[in-house]
């Protein structure tokens, strides 16, 4: 596994620790387990998930103004 440090900066933990309303211990180890997912950009998210109006595959998504999303699988 890679250092969560490398992927996620403490401020994008914080913001999307509050819309998926976990805490940050909570995202990094939900990260850490593969039960949120992060993506560089959002080419890389439309090449898993596709691009269309809702993901029912997913409880929640968050997109970052940086490009980087976050995704909660269901």
């Amino acid at each position: 596994m890679e250092n969560i440090s490398n992927i996620v900066h403490i401020g994008e933990l914080i913001a999307v620790s509050k819309v998926f309303q976990l805490n940050p211990y909570q995202m990094i180890t939900s990260i850490e387990n593969g039960l949120v997912e992060v993506f560089e950009t959002k080419e890389a998210f439309i090449t898993k998930y596709g691009d269309k109006e809702t993901y029912d595959e997913l409880e929640d998504w968050c997109e970052l103004n940086n490009g980087k999303i976050f995704t909660k699988p269901k």
